[in-house]
């Protein structure tokens, strides 16, 4: 079983990686739980809140 438990191990640190690069490239985030995405939305999808903003560069 040692090859599936590195295979799934390295496939968590790839879905970590991969949210991470979402996160970063956001267009949009929520004030109050600051889960981020891409598509304008009415309200948070991760807590229904209606505070969101867009993500400025700095």
């Amino acid at each position: 079983m040692g090859i599936f438990n590195e295979l799934g191990r390295q496939v968590e640190q790839f879905k970590r990686t991969v949210q991470t690069t979402a996160d970063e490239n956001a267009a949009y985030r929520c004030q109050e739980c600051d889960a981020r995405f891409h598509a304008h939305h009415e309200q948070c999808p991760e807590c229904g809140s209606t505070n969101l903003e867009p993500v400025t560069e700095e």
